[in-house]
């Protein structure tokens, strides 16, 4: 006969229970760490090779693309895949309104303009999920950063 105050297994049932909800907030905690240490990292990474820019080194070596990516691609290649990173560098005469710039491209776009100009630099990265059940809570742009610095660049001397 069954003995339905029989306590046995209560324990083993209340961890199955509790297990699913534990382990999605873990692995929640642990993806948005991943998110913000990658957002971290990028707009590091660009202040310092913007600063690149800004002073006219870029412009100056035999390859400015190959130079900014390789800038960029020492700060950020121990956490993401520099090969998903994605440069936009527009110059400008006067500053631009953000209303009116067109978004990112699917590939590398750069003019790193002279000196007195003004560039505006775009790195855009989209990450993969850890986790994929929070993609779908997501927008599906949900996972692409575009980190940026606009500045006006230096006088610099050419040899």
């Amino acid at each position: 006969m069954l003995d339905v105050r029989c306590r046995s297994g209560v324990v083993a049932v209340e961890f199955a229970l509790v297990l699913l909800p534990f382990v999605i907030v873990l692995l929640a905690i642990i993806e948005t760490g991943y998110v913000a240490l990658t957002r971290t990292i990028i707009d590091g990474a660009v202040a310092s090779a913007s600063r690149q820019v800004r002073t006219g080194i870029v412009q100056e070596s035999a390859d400015p693309l190959g130079t900014f990516r390789t800038t960029l691609c020492l700060e950020v290649g121990l956490v993401i895949d520099c090969n998903l990173v994605v440069l936009d560098v527009t110059s400008f005469q006067n500053f631009p309104d953000p209303a009116a710039l067109p978004p990112v491209g699917a590939t590398d776009s750069f003019n790193a303009g002279t000196s007195d100009e003004i560039t505006l630099v775009r790195v855009t990265y989209r990450w993969n999920y850890i986790t994929p059940f929070l993609q779908n809570l997501t927008l599906p742009e949900g996972n692409e950063y575009v980190a940026s610095a606009i500045f006006k660049v230096e006088p610099f001397l050419r040899d």
